[in-house]
Protein backbone atom coordinates (compact mmCIF):
# COMPACT_ATOMS: atom_id res chain seq x y z
CA UNK A 1 0.00 0.00 0.00
CA UNK A 2 1.31 3.63 -1.13
CA UNK A 3 0.92 5.81 1.11
CA UNK A 4 0.78 9.73 0.12
CA UNK A 5 3.47 11.92 1.72
CA UNK A 6 2.34 15.33 3.26
CA UNK A 7 3.33 17.44 0.46
CA UNK A 8 0.95 15.48 -1.97
CA UNK A 9 -2.66 16.97 -2.29
CA UNK A 10 -5.73 14.83 -2.53
CA UNK A 11 -7.35 15.39 -6.51
CA UNK A 12 -10.45 16.35 -6.31
CA UNK A 13 -12.37 15.51 -9.13
CA UNK A 14 -15.33 18.99 -9.91
CA UNK A 15 -18.24 19.69 -12.01
CA UNK A 16 -17.96 23.17 -13.51
CA UNK A 17 -21.12 22.43 -15.19
CA UNK A 18 -23.17 21.67 -12.46
CA UNK A 19 -21.54 22.59 -8.97
CA UNK A 20 -21.06 26.38 -8.61
CA UNK A 21 -18.44 25.66 -6.25
CA UNK A 22 -16.44 23.44 -8.09
CA UNK A 23 -13.45 26.01 -8.52
CA UNK A 24 -13.36 26.59 -4.99
CA UNK A 25 -13.31 23.25 -4.32
CA UNK A 26 -10.19 22.73 -5.89
CA UNK A 27 -8.25 24.69 -2.87
CA UNK A 28 -6.49 21.80 -0.84
CA UNK A 29 -7.93 23.83 2.28
CA UNK A 30 -11.52 24.39 1.34
CA UNK A 31 -14.43 23.07 2.48
CA UNK A 32 -17.89 23.64 1.03
CA UNK A 33 -19.90 22.09 3.38
CA UNK A 34 -17.97 23.59 6.41
CA UNK A 35 -19.03 26.99 4.62
CA UNK A 36 -22.97 25.65 4.22
CA UNK A 37 -23.27 25.04 7.81
CA UNK A 38 -21.72 28.12 8.99
CA UNK A 39 -23.74 31.16 10.37
CA UNK A 40 -22.39 34.67 9.99
CA UNK A 41 -23.69 37.82 11.08
CA UNK A 42 -23.03 41.05 9.03
CA UNK A 43 -23.31 44.37 10.74
CA UNK A 44 -23.93 47.27 8.69
CA UNK A 45 -25.54 46.81 4.99
CA UNK A 46 -23.58 50.30 3.50
CA UNK A 47 -20.80 50.58 1.08
CA UNK A 48 -18.52 48.19 3.01
CA UNK A 49 -21.36 45.74 4.06
CA UNK A 50 -22.72 45.49 0.55
CA UNK A 51 -19.25 43.87 -0.63
CA UNK A 52 -19.03 41.99 2.13
CA UNK A 53 -22.50 40.41 1.87
CA UNK A 54 -22.02 39.85 -1.94
CA UNK A 55 -18.58 37.86 -1.11
CA UNK A 56 -20.48 35.73 1.58
CA UNK A 57 -23.34 34.43 -0.63
CA UNK A 58 -20.38 33.99 -3.61
CA UNK A 59 -18.71 31.02 -1.23
CA UNK A 60 -22.07 30.09 -0.37
CA UNK A 61 -21.73 30.92 3.41
CA UNK A 62 -24.90 29.12 4.57
CA UNK A 63 -26.98 31.50 6.88
CA UNK A 64 -26.31 35.34 6.87
CA UNK A 65 -28.12 37.47 9.01
CA UNK A 66 -27.86 41.08 8.11
CA UNK A 67 -28.37 43.99 10.75
CA UNK A 68 -29.01 47.75 9.91
CA UNK A 69 -31.55 50.35 10.45
CA UNK A 70 -31.06 52.46 7.66
CA UNK A 71 -32.99 53.23 4.12
CA UNK A 72 -31.41 53.32 0.70
CA UNK A 73 -31.08 57.04 -0.83
CA UNK A 74 -29.80 57.98 -4.22
CA UNK A 75 -26.28 58.66 -2.96
CA UNK A 76 -25.94 55.09 -2.22
CA UNK A 77 -25.80 53.54 -5.60
CA UNK A 78 -22.54 54.90 -6.63
CA UNK A 79 -21.11 52.49 -3.56
CA UNK A 80 -23.33 49.99 -2.91
CA UNK A 81 -23.11 46.62 -5.54
CA UNK A 82 -26.75 44.90 -4.24
CA UNK A 83 -29.13 48.45 -4.24
CA UNK A 84 -31.14 50.08 -7.31
CA UNK A 85 -32.81 53.08 -7.57
CA UNK A 86 -36.08 51.22 -7.28
CA UNK A 87 -35.01 49.91 -4.26
CA UNK A 88 -35.33 54.27 -2.83
CA UNK A 89 -36.39 54.20 0.31
CA UNK A 90 -36.46 50.71 1.21
CA UNK A 91 -34.79 49.29 4.26
CA UNK A 92 -30.98 48.22 3.45
CA UNK A 93 -31.42 45.21 5.30
CA UNK A 94 -34.22 44.03 3.88
CA UNK A 95 -33.13 44.88 0.20
CA UNK A 96 -29.53 43.57 0.44
CA UNK A 97 -31.40 39.98 1.82
CA UNK A 98 -33.62 40.04 -1.41
CA UNK A 99 -30.39 40.47 -3.36
CA UNK A 100 -28.29 38.16 -1.35
CA UNK A 101 -31.05 35.25 -2.37
CA UNK A 102 -31.21 36.19 -6.20
CA UNK A 103 -27.31 36.20 -6.11
CA UNK A 104 -27.19 32.24 -4.43
CA UNK A 105 -30.55 30.76 -3.80
CA UNK A 106 -28.50 28.50 -2.29
CA UNK A 107 -27.95 30.18 1.09
CA UNK A 108 -30.51 31.83 3.79
CA UNK A 109 -30.88 35.15 4.47
CA UNK A 110 -32.46 37.26 7.58
CA UNK A 111 -32.61 41.23 7.43
CA UNK A 112 -32.66 42.40 10.80
CA UNK A 113 -33.56 46.01 10.42
CA UNK A 114 -32.81 47.74 13.77
CA UNK A 115 -29.97 49.23 15.98
CA UNK A 116 -27.04 46.85 16.74
CA UNK A 117 -26.76 48.62 20.13
CA UNK A 118 -30.28 48.01 21.19
CA UNK A 119 -32.18 45.46 19.15
CA UNK A 120 -30.23 42.57 18.67
CA UNK A 121 -30.07 39.85 21.49
CA UNK A 122 -26.50 38.33 22.61
CA UNK A 123 -28.52 35.15 22.31
CA UNK A 124 -28.15 36.03 18.30
CA UNK A 125 -24.31 36.33 18.91
CA UNK A 126 -23.97 32.89 20.71
CA UNK A 127 -25.22 31.28 17.29
CA UNK A 128 -22.59 32.86 15.21
CA UNK A 129 -19.52 31.64 13.54
CA UNK A 130 -18.01 34.91 12.73
CA UNK A 131 -19.56 38.32 13.00
CA UNK A 132 -18.29 41.08 10.43
CA UNK A 133 -18.82 44.80 11.51
CA UNK A 134 -19.48 46.98 8.52
CA UNK A 135 -20.07 50.22 11.17
CA UNK A 136 -19.22 53.42 10.75
CA UNK A 137 -19.18 54.85 14.13
CA UNK A 138 -17.24 54.08 17.96
CA UNK A 139 -20.26 53.43 19.77
CA UNK A 140 -21.67 50.84 17.80
CA UNK A 141 -18.00 48.62 17.46
CA UNK A 142 -18.15 49.00 21.09
CA UNK A 143 -21.35 47.68 21.37
CA UNK A 144 -20.63 44.59 19.07
CA UNK A 145 -16.91 43.94 20.78
CA UNK A 146 -18.72 43.71 24.01
CA UNK A 147 -20.95 41.34 22.95
CA UNK A 148 -18.16 38.89 20.65
CA UNK A 149 -16.67 38.72 23.91
CA UNK A 150 -19.09 38.08 26.33
CA UNK A 151 -20.15 34.98 24.49
CA UNK A 152 -16.54 34.02 23.21
CA UNK A 153 -17.17 34.94 19.51
CA UNK A 154 -14.87 35.93 16.96
CA UNK A 155 -15.55 39.48 14.84
CA UNK A 156 -13.74 41.44 12.08
CA UNK A 157 -14.09 45.10 12.51
CA UNK A 158 -13.55 47.01 8.63
CA UNK A 159 -13.33 50.51 8.36
CA UNK A 160 -12.90 52.88 5.54
CA UNK A 161 -11.82 56.43 4.91
CA UNK A 162 -11.93 57.62 1.26
CA UNK A 163 -9.69 55.11 -0.10
CA UNK A 164 -8.06 53.92 2.99
CA UNK A 165 -8.98 51.18 4.96
CA UNK A 166 -7.91 48.98 7.66
CA UNK A 167 -9.63 45.35 9.21
CA UNK A 168 -8.70 44.07 12.29
CA UNK A 169 -9.40 40.59 13.47
CA UNK A 170 -10.37 40.02 17.34
CA UNK A 171 -10.40 36.65 19.11
CA UNK A 172 -12.03 36.34 22.44
CA UNK A 173 -11.30 35.67 25.26
CA UNK A 174 -7.74 35.69 24.48
CA UNK A 175 -5.23 38.93 23.11
CA UNK A 176 -6.69 42.63 23.12
CA UNK A 177 -10.25 43.29 22.07
CA UNK A 178 -11.37 46.80 20.10
CA UNK A 179 -11.47 48.58 23.09
CA UNK A 180 -8.10 48.03 24.01
CA UNK A 181 -7.56 49.95 20.97
CA UNK A 182 -8.93 53.75 22.33
CA UNK A 183 -7.30 55.90 23.77
CA UNK A 184 -9.36 58.83 26.11
CA UNK A 185 -9.85 61.19 22.92
CA UNK A 186 -11.72 57.99 21.51
CA UNK A 187 -14.27 57.47 24.30
CA UNK A 188 -14.85 61.24 23.80
CA UNK A 189 -15.69 61.50 20.40
CA UNK A 190 -17.97 58.24 20.79
CA UNK A 191 -20.99 59.59 19.58
CA UNK A 192 -19.80 61.30 16.45
CA UNK A 193 -20.72 58.57 13.35
CA UNK A 194 -17.86 58.16 10.72
CA UNK A 195 -16.00 55.34 8.83
CA UNK A 196 -12.71 55.54 10.00
CA UNK A 197 -11.50 53.39 13.36
CA UNK A 198 -10.06 55.30 16.06
CA UNK A 199 -6.27 56.85 15.75
CA UNK A 200 -6.87 58.61 12.58
CA UNK A 201 -7.96 62.00 13.51
CA UNK A 202 -11.60 62.48 11.78
CA UNK A 203 -13.55 64.75 13.06
CA UNK A 204 -16.68 63.87 10.95
CA UNK A 205 -18.60 61.99 8.62
CA UNK A 206 -15.96 61.01 5.38
CA UNK A 207 -16.65 59.88 1.47
CA UNK A 208 -16.00 56.78 0.52
CA UNK A 209 -15.47 55.13 -2.62
CA UNK A 210 -16.36 51.75 -4.20
CA UNK A 211 -13.22 50.63 -4.51
CA UNK A 212 -11.94 51.24 -1.43
CA UNK A 213 -15.00 49.20 -0.01
CA UNK A 214 -14.40 46.36 -2.31
CA UNK A 215 -10.40 46.06 -0.90
CA UNK A 216 -11.08 46.24 2.68
CA UNK A 217 -14.05 43.87 2.23
CA UNK A 218 -12.61 41.35 0.47
CA UNK A 219 -9.99 41.50 3.42
CA UNK A 220 -12.52 41.05 6.04
CA UNK A 221 -14.34 37.87 3.84
CA UNK A 222 -11.07 36.32 3.43
CA UNK A 223 -10.47 36.30 7.32
CA UNK A 224 -13.75 35.02 7.95
CA UNK A 225 -12.94 32.04 5.40
CA UNK A 226 -9.44 31.35 7.34
CA UNK A 227 -11.78 31.41 10.69
CA UNK A 228 -14.58 29.42 9.08
CA UNK A 229 -12.02 26.69 8.09
CA UNK A 230 -10.26 26.86 11.65
CA UNK A 231 -6.74 27.95 9.74
CA UNK A 232 -4.72 30.60 11.97
CA UNK A 233 -5.49 34.25 12.08
CA UNK A 234 -3.58 37.49 12.99
CA UNK A 235 -6.14 38.63 15.59
CA UNK A 236 -5.49 41.83 17.83
CA UNK A 237 -3.64 43.67 15.26
CA UNK A 238 -4.77 45.63 12.03
CA UNK A 239 -3.84 45.97 8.48
CA UNK A 240 -3.86 49.49 7.36
CA UNK A 241 -4.38 50.08 3.75
CA UNK A 242 -2.83 53.05 2.00
CA UNK A 243 -5.20 53.67 -0.99
CA UNK A 244 -2.15 56.30 -2.82
CA UNK A 245 0.85 54.40 -1.37
CA UNK A 246 -0.93 50.99 -2.12
CA UNK A 247 1.00 50.18 1.17
CA UNK A 248 -0.34 47.74 3.82
CA UNK A 249 0.81 48.55 7.39
CA UNK A 250 0.64 46.03 10.33
CA UNK A 251 -0.66 48.17 13.83
CA UNK A 252 -0.21 45.30 16.52
CA UNK A 253 -2.01 46.55 19.90
CA UNK A 254 -1.61 46.06 23.33
CA UNK A 255 -4.19 44.05 25.43
CA UNK A 256 -5.22 46.46 28.45
CA UNK A 257 -5.91 44.15 31.17
CA UNK A 258 -8.14 46.48 32.99
CA UNK A 259 -9.82 47.24 29.62
CA UNK A 260 -14.46 47.48 30.55
CA UNK A 261 -14.56 45.15 27.32
CA UNK A 262 -13.04 42.02 28.97
CA UNK A 263 -16.16 40.85 30.37
CA UNK A 264 -17.01 37.16 29.49
CA UNK A 265 -19.76 35.39 30.68
CA UNK A 266 -19.90 32.00 32.19
CA UNK A 267 -22.05 29.52 32.33
CA UNK A 268 -25.78 30.45 30.25
CA UNK A 269 -28.60 28.73 31.44
CA UNK A 270 -31.31 28.56 28.99
CA UNK A 271 -35.27 29.06 29.49
CA UNK A 272 -38.03 28.08 27.21
CA UNK A 273 -39.57 31.25 27.17
CA UNK A 274 -39.44 34.45 24.82
CA UNK A 275 -39.36 37.54 25.97
CA UNK A 276 -43.28 39.00 24.80
CA UNK A 277 -44.04 36.78 27.28
CA UNK A 278 -42.83 38.20 30.60
CA UNK A 279 -42.54 40.88 33.28
CA UNK A 280 -40.03 41.47 35.52
CA UNK A 281 -41.14 40.13 38.45
CA UNK A 282 -42.67 36.59 36.34
CA UNK A 283 -38.56 36.96 35.13
CA UNK A 284 -37.36 36.95 38.84
CA UNK A 285 -39.39 34.31 40.01
CA UNK A 286 -38.37 32.30 37.62
CA UNK A 287 -34.75 32.15 39.66
CA UNK A 288 -35.75 33.71 43.27
CA UNK A 289 -33.50 36.51 42.22
CA UNK A 290 -33.72 40.22 43.18
CA UNK A 291 -32.33 42.14 40.17
CA UNK A 292 -31.82 42.08 36.46
CA UNK A 293 -28.93 43.79 34.87
CA UNK A 294 -29.02 45.63 31.86
CA UNK A 295 -26.36 47.43 29.57
CA UNK A 296 -28.38 51.01 29.02
CA UNK A 297 -30.59 53.13 31.12
CA UNK A 298 -34.14 52.95 31.64
CA UNK A 299 -35.92 56.17 32.92
CA UNK A 300 -38.13 55.15 35.41
CA UNK A 301 -40.56 57.70 36.50
CA UNK A 302 -41.00 61.86 35.21
CA UNK A 303 -41.88 64.25 37.94
CA UNK A 304 -43.26 67.63 37.42
CA UNK A 305 -42.95 69.67 40.47
CA UNK A 306 -44.96 72.80 39.35
CA UNK A 307 -47.90 70.17 38.53
CA UNK A 308 -46.87 67.94 41.31
CA UNK A 309 -47.65 65.22 38.83
CA UNK A 310 -45.38 61.57 39.07
CA UNK A 311 -45.78 59.55 35.54
CA UNK A 312 -44.24 55.85 35.97
CA UNK A 313 -41.96 55.40 32.53
CA UNK A 314 -39.68 52.19 32.94
CA UNK A 315 -38.70 52.58 29.09
CA UNK A 316 -35.06 52.98 27.44
CA UNK A 317 -33.66 56.57 28.30
CA UNK A 318 -32.96 57.45 24.89
CA UNK A 319 -36.48 56.46 23.74
CA UNK A 320 -38.06 59.12 26.03
CA UNK A 321 -35.13 61.67 26.56
CA UNK A 322 -37.11 64.19 24.14
CA UNK A 323 -40.23 64.10 26.94
CA UNK A 324 -38.50 65.89 29.85
CA UNK A 325 -40.34 68.68 29.28
CA UNK A 326 -43.72 68.62 30.91
CA UNK A 327 -46.71 68.51 28.32
CA UNK A 328 -49.27 70.27 30.90
CA UNK A 329 -46.97 73.35 32.02
CA UNK A 330 -43.87 73.13 29.45
CA UNK A 331 -41.73 73.13 32.25
CA UNK A 332 -38.55 70.72 32.84
CA UNK A 333 -39.87 67.32 34.73
CA UNK A 334 -37.28 65.56 36.83
CA UNK A 335 -36.65 61.80 36.59
CA UNK A 336 -34.81 59.12 37.71
CA UNK A 337 -32.38 56.95 35.79
CA UNK A 338 -31.09 53.15 36.65
CA UNK A 339 -29.27 50.10 35.03
CA UNK A 340 -30.92 47.66 37.04
CA UNK A 341 -34.14 46.72 37.91
CA UNK A 342 -36.16 44.88 40.47
CA UNK A 343 -39.16 44.52 42.11
CA UNK A 344 -40.13 47.91 42.20
CA UNK A 345 -40.68 47.13 38.03
CA UNK A 346 -42.11 43.91 38.77
CA UNK A 347 -45.47 44.32 36.24
CA UNK A 348 -43.40 45.76 33.76
CA UNK A 349 -42.98 43.88 30.44
CA UNK A 350 -39.33 43.10 29.55
CA UNK A 351 -39.85 44.25 26.17
CA UNK A 352 -41.42 47.55 27.64
CA UNK A 353 -37.50 47.99 29.41
CA UNK A 354 -36.20 47.42 25.67
CA UNK A 355 -34.86 44.07 25.82
CA UNK A 356 -34.63 42.41 22.58
CA UNK A 357 -35.50 39.04 21.50
CA UNK A 358 -33.03 35.85 22.06
CA UNK A 359 -31.65 38.01 25.13
CA UNK A 360 -28.72 37.13 27.21
CA UNK A 361 -29.95 38.30 30.95
CA UNK A 362 -27.47 38.90 33.94
CA UNK A 363 -29.27 37.86 36.92
CA UNK A 364 -28.19 38.87 40.51
CA UNK A 365 -28.73 36.07 43.26
CA UNK A 366 -27.23 35.13 46.54
CA UNK A 367 -24.97 38.27 46.17
CA UNK A 368 -23.40 36.32 42.22
CA UNK A 369 -24.29 36.77 39.10
CA UNK A 370 -25.58 34.39 36.73
CA UNK A 371 -26.96 34.28 32.52
CA UNK A 372 -30.11 33.85 31.32
CA UNK A 373 -31.32 33.12 27.98
CA UNK A 374 -34.57 33.38 26.73
CA UNK A 375 -34.36 30.76 24.09
CA UNK A 376 -37.74 30.50 23.19
CA UNK A 377 -36.96 33.74 21.07
CA UNK A 378 -34.87 31.57 19.06
CA UNK A 379 -37.90 29.94 17.12
CA UNK A 380 -39.44 33.43 15.86
CA UNK A 381 -35.99 34.62 14.76
CA UNK A 382 -35.20 30.82 12.77
CA UNK A 383 -31.88 30.37 14.98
Amino acid sequence: MMLMSQQERVLVITDPVHDRYSTLRQIDWWEQERLAESKVMVIGAGALGNEVLKNLALVGVGRVIVVDFDKIEAANLSRAVLFRPEHYGRFKAQVAAEQLKLLNPDIEVDAYVGDVMMDVGLGVYRRMDVVIGCLDNREARMTVNKACWRVSRPWIDGGLNTIDGLVRVFEPPAGPCYECTMSTRDYELLNIRYSCPPGTGMTGNQPTTPTAASIIAGMQVQEAMKLLHGLKVESGSGRYYSGKSSRLTVVNYPRKNDCPGHETYGKIIEVPQRVSELTVGAFLGLFGASALALDYEVLTFFACTACRQTERVFRPYHLVADQIDCPRCGLKRLFDITFTVGASAADISLAQLGIPKLPIIPVFRDNSWFYCELTGDAVDLRL
